[in-house]
């Protein structure tokens, strides 16, 4: 584990210092394929009684969502979700509500209506079926987050 963290630190800090700009979301996506089979995470089938909390963007065809205990989890998207990174709110579509199931269950993307619309609530713009579901780390979780982002530092 301690070996682990270290080659983290490492590699964060080597890309931080030879990234000078964003990366293309096809990069971003090979760069999450990387991650995965280089942390050698394992895909779950479910995720037994969780209680979804917050969600953080990576592309249109990865995410990370939380759950109230703070566990992390990195969603595979089954098919490109187009505008995932660019929406502001999501919705949980779960087959069960003691369980969130891959292959089975799905993210709708919700779009805020307009300030002049007379109803508060957004619209639901498309539904995008879960692939894949990765238990993950704080640390994996901080890590995935900082891919492809640009450093302003030079090391």
């Amino acid at each position: 584990m301690k070996n682990i963290l270290s080659l983290v630190v490492i590699s964060t800090t080597l890309i931080g210092c030879a990234t000078t700009t964003s990366m293309s979301i096809k990069e971003k996506n090979n760069a999450y394929v990387s991650y995965i089979v280089d942390e050698n995470l394992s895909s779950k089938d479910k995720i037994r009684g969780f209680k979804f909390d917050s969600w953080n963007t990576l592309s249109d065809n990865y995410l990370i969502i939380t759950g109230v205990r703070k566990k992390n989890y990195l969603i595979e998207i089954k098919k490109r979700c187009y505008d995932l990174r660019l929406s502001n709110n999501i919705k949980l579509n779960r087959s069960s509500s003691m369980a969130l199931y891959n292959r089975k269950d799905s993210i709708s993307l919700i779009s805020q209506k307009s300030r002049d619309s007379i109803s508060p609530r957004g619209e639901i713009s498309q539904k995008c079926y879960i692939h894949s579901i990765y238990p993950i780390s704080n640390i994996q979780s901080d890590y995935l987050v900082n891919i492809g982002k640009s450093s302003k530092k030079e090391s």
